[in-house]
């Protein structure tokens, strides 16, 4: 389908009101920024600003998109890999990791839009937010039931279950009090070093019982 030059300069401006969002989301967080701020820092008056997003929410949702869609073809990525189930899993939870060092900023917003404090709402970002994130639980599940068939997880844990017990220590790992983490520090055991740990954990509660030494 060809898109029309209006389309594109309107895809144009949209993006740059999301970057300007971004910029201002990234430096100071959601709660710090206001919609005339964002409309100074786009350089547009703030009815133009509403004319594409209603609200702040409904901007925040669209930077929270593009890192979504990252995370999203990272585990696109994982699932593709010519391995068995657990290999795989152990590869999703690996690119989580690195998604947290390498977009920082994203995955502060992706932990931060998953709290109570939003709702998804009925706009075209948000949905598509909820099809990537769904996606990514069920590119998870569709590995662990592979490795169930396959021999390399064990079949004695709901496949569901065990999706969100990896999910929920993996974000737990990576959002840990400051209290515990100058504790770590101090016992020389860094975020790296950590998580290699948890993986270690991890891995007599994920892998079949007849493989685990």
């Amino acid at each position: 389908m060809t898109i029309s030059r209006k389309q594109r300069e309107r895809e144009q401006r949209r993006n740059g009101l999301i970057d300007a969002a971004k910029k201002l989301f990234f430096e100071r967080g959601y709660d710090n920024v206001t919609m005339d701020e964002i409309a100074d820092e786009a350089e547009v008056n703030k009815a133009l600003l509403y004319y594409y997003f209603k609200n702040k929410e409904a901007l925040f949702f669209a930077v929270d998109l593009r890192g979504v869609r990252i995370l999203h073809e990272l585990y696109v990525k994982c699932s593709n890999l010519d391995v068995d189930g657990y290999t795989k899993i152990k590869s999703m939870i690996q690119s989580l990791f690195e998604f947290s060092k390498d977009y920082p900023d994203y995955f502060r917003i992706y932990r931060y839009a998953r709290t109570e404090r939003f709702q998804m709402s009925d706009n075209k970002d948000a949905k598509e937010l909820v099809d990537l994130t769904t996606g990514i639980w069920r590119i998870m599940v569709e590995a662990i039931l592979q490795g169930m068939k396959d021999g390399t997880i064990r079949k004695d844990v709901d496949p569901v279950e065990m999706s969100i017990y990896i999910n929920v220590m993996s974000m737990s790992a990576l959002n840990i009090d400051i209290g515990f983490k100058l504790i770590l520090e101090g016992r020389g055991i860094h975020p790296d070093k950590f998580w290699k740990d948890l993986q270690r954990f991890l891995d007599p509660a994920i892998t079949n019982p007849s493989l685990q030494d």
